[in-house]
């Protein structure tokens, strides 16, 4: 069942949270010098003086000339003090410090080059109104890594190829992802049912949880029969449904994380049952 650690979710999460990346930092930095270059033409409402006044509300000193030398050196200082820095939300500090700067107009299509850079490398983060909010919780992560590591084999495979699967760069495969994500509460359904053949599918095992002792909310019965009619009709996912052709980010992250808490909340219940018995 692997370490503690690993149990209950403090290490290899799949979801980027509560850290950065060389490969971030130095993306962000290179976005904000290709915006900054002082020959571009593209924005004429930016200070040639943006990564001077950037370096300066860190306390760094940088060049005042505005030619490309100037540029350069800024930007090597900008790289340094985030290298230097050895703290995983330096970056953030930096990307929202930088929104402020600059102006309305640039600040929307930055914005949306940065996001694209934080999807790509698979970070939890979102930039909206010139701040940045986690999409994933510490909590959530733990819930995800909980269950990979559960006595059941064919979930903990299930769980982890969804993870795999989402994490994957530099291309992600989010529609796979979500089709490992809702196998696995088949997975842990069936098993506590003791289905197989046709009547193992997670449409008719959830009706028979409570034939084996789990009494959940109808509520919830019908919202997990529901994904299961997302993925599983004759236009869902697992049937290459015209409308899954690419699946999008937060479709499969919301799949991950409610699968993989639903498992442990599954499991939890059937633990209880079996060491009353």
């Amino acid at each position: 069942m692997g370490s503690f650690s690993r149990r209950n979710g403090y290490v290899d999460s799949a979801l980027k949270c509560e850290c950065s990346s060389d490969m971030l930092n130095n993306r962000i930095i290179a976005t904000i010098s290709n915006f900054e270059q002082p020959t571009s033409m593209s924005f004429m409402d930016h200070s040639p003086t943006i990564i001077q006044s950037l370096l300066s509300e860190f306390g760094i000193i940088g060049s005042s000339g505005t030619s490309s030398r100037d540029h350069k050196t800024n930007v090597a200082l900008l790289q340094k003090y985030v290298n230097d820095s050895n703290k995983w939300f330096t970056i953030y500090d930096i990307i929202e410090s930088y929104l402020t700067l600059v102006s309305s107009d640039t600040s929307k299509y930055v914005t949306k080059e940065f996001n694209r850079i934080l999807e790509e490398e698979g970070f939890s983060y979102k930039i909206s109104r010139r701040k940045i909010i986690p999409l994933t919780n510490p909590h959530e992560i733990q819930s995800i890594e909980k269950s990979t590591h559960t006595p059941l084999t064919a979930v903990n495979m299930h769980i982890e190829k969804a993870v795999k699967l989402f994490s994957s760069r530099p291309q992600p495969d989010y529609e796979n992802s979500i089709k490992e994500s809702i196998s696995a509460v088949e997975s842990i359904c069936c098993i506590i049912t003791n289905s197989s053949s046709k009547d193992a599918t997670l449409g008719k095992t959830l009706k028979k949880l409570k034939d084996h002792g789990i009494y959940i909310h109808p509520a919830m019965e019908n919202a997990y029969s529901s994904l299961y009619g997302y993925t599983s009709n004759e236009d869902g996912i697992r049937h290459g449904g015209m409308d899954f052709k690419s699946a999008p980010y937060e479709d499969a992250k919301y799949m991950l994380i409610s699968c993989s808490a639903f498992v442990n909340y599954l499991i939890e219940k059937w633990t209880k049952i079996q060491s009353s018995n």
